[in-house]
């Protein structure tokens, strides 16, 4: 393009100069060459000479684009050189940053030579309108396209709109062209939870967890479908959250539920040491909860326990501190423990259980008050 307007410039301005100078136009050009002899005038010389260079590269393009198919002709002519194709792409991807999907299609098909088919369905694909089809064909899709679809569709920010078979289909098309794709079989474990199937979902985690991908990603996950199965499958309940205990012993539900299913086993001490030790360096007031839960029936022995500075370092602690020396009809520590609370963390749940022990004692007015502080937070 650059060489073009310079020519074009070249020849403007020699013709300028011809018109400005018209004596230089007018003088004669004798040439012999080979026996022959040309004369003429300078202007027509000048003249032929453009012109003859014109013909020479027309005659270069015609034969270029000879050696082409019709469709790369076509395309030759239709997007230009390809510099101008590339603009075409970059424009393209501009208007899908800026814009959204859906408002670069048109560009990107005018640079479509720029760059190969197979990437060229990609983009399309994925620079599309969120709500256009994406409808697998499995006879004409290649395998990356159907992937890529599958892909799409099973986004999070999509997956409100499919049914959960519409999923599985997905799912299984693209685990059928890419059998080892780690976020396909994330995403099916996914559904398998989805479906109540957590026995599976377990299994196919411990596979992806096996093979060390994002296993900081499946960690969670696949301790979390551990104590799902466990809560189903009652024959296995203390395997699976042993288990799951092993994986993620930071998870406060695995915590709960292990703790529950051991005391539940008879392991008693076991289950209560378990909450109280996560207690230690985890401020986590539903441990607490089930802690309380497992304690209070004897509540002043046990106060005796956790009567310590380690538990009165967290929320989660003092709570518990406070609901067993309540418990045990230690009434003034429960007061100045309860007030300490409020005065940390004015929760919702703190005022509550304040304004519940007023009313025990039928002190209305402090109840209500405390209530009211309750709504209000």
């Amino acid at each position: 393009m650059i060489r073009i307007v310079f020519a074009l410039l070249t020849i403007i301005a020699l013709f300028i100069g011809l018109v400005m100078f018209p004596n230089i136009a007018t003088q004669p050009v004798r040439i012999e060459m080979l026996g022959w002899l040309f004369e003429t005038r300078t202007g027509m010389f000048v003249m032929l000479i453009v012109v003859a260079l014109s013909v020479w590269w027309a005659l270069k393009l015609i034969l270029t684009l000879s050696f082409q198919s019709p469709k790369q002709l076509w395309n030759s002519l239709r997007s230009g050189n390809s510099k101008r194709r590339e603009q075409h792409l970059q424009e393209a991807l501009v208007a899908w940053i800026d814009e959204g999907e859906g408002n670069s299609q048109k560009l990107l098909k005018r640079s479509k030579n720029v760059i190969p088919a197979w990437l060229f369905d990609a983009l399309s694909l994925c620079w599309n309108d969120i709500n256009a089809s994406l409808s697998i064909n499995d006879e004409k899709d290649p395998p990356m396209l159907i992937a890529l679809k599958a892909r799409l569709a099973t986004n999070p920010e999509h997956i409100a709109k499919l049914s959960l078979s519409d999923r599985q289909h997905y799912l299984e098309a693209w685990l059928a062209v890419h059998p080892a794709a780690s976020l396909a079989l994330q995403r099916k474990a996914e559904l398998l939870g989805a479906l109540g199937e957590f026995d599976k979902q377990a299994e196919l985690y411990e596979n992806l967890w096996n093979n060390k991908k994002n296993q900081a990603v499946i960690t969670p996950l696949y301790a979390e479908a551990l104590r799902m199965a466990a809560k189903k499958n009652n024959e296995y309940t203390l395997p699976n959250l042993r288990k799951a205990h092993r994986i993620n012993s930071q998870s406060k539900d695995v915590i709960i539920d292990l703790a529950k299913a051991l005391i539940a086993s008879g392991d008693k001490k076991g289950g209560e040491r378990m909450l109280l030790t996560y207690l230690e360096t985890h401020d986590e007031l539903d441990v607490a909860k089930a802690a309380f839960a497992a304690l209070e029936k004897d509540a002043l022995h046990n106060f005796k326990q956790i009567d310590k500075p380690i538990f009165q370092r967290s929320i989660a602690g003092s709570w518990l501190r406070v609901k067993l020396a309540h418990k045990a009809n230690l009434q003034g520590l429960a007061e100045d423990g309860l007030n300490a609370l409020l005065t940390q963390s004015a929760l919702p749940e703190f005022w509550r259980m304040r304004g519940d022990w007023f009313a025990e004692k039928q002190e209305w007015q402090k109840a209500t008050e405390s209530y009211q502080k309750a709504i209000s937070k």
